[in-house]
């Protein structure tokens, strides 16, 4: 499961009730705007596309070789 938290200064506490394993991530809140795509982030929606186009013509590549 994947949980975002809201901007706070609180902390977070995390309680298990059995065997757990988690993975805790952050970073400082980025100056500008962010674009999202399905898999990825970009800082416009122009990289944004070719940023996807690139993975498109990566997953071509794989496959015509057979190692996707």
């Amino acid at each position: 499961e994947m949980a975002v938290f809201e901007e706070s200064d609180r902390p977070i506490d995390l309680v298990a009730t059995g065997p757990t394993c988690f993975v805790l991530g952050s970073a400082i809140k980025h100056p500008h705007n962010l674009v999202t795509g399905y898999y990825s982030v970009h800082t416009s929606q122009a990289a944004l596309i070719q940023g996807e186009q690139e993975i498109e013509r990566i997953g071509a590549l794989l496959r015509a070789e057979g190692r996707l």
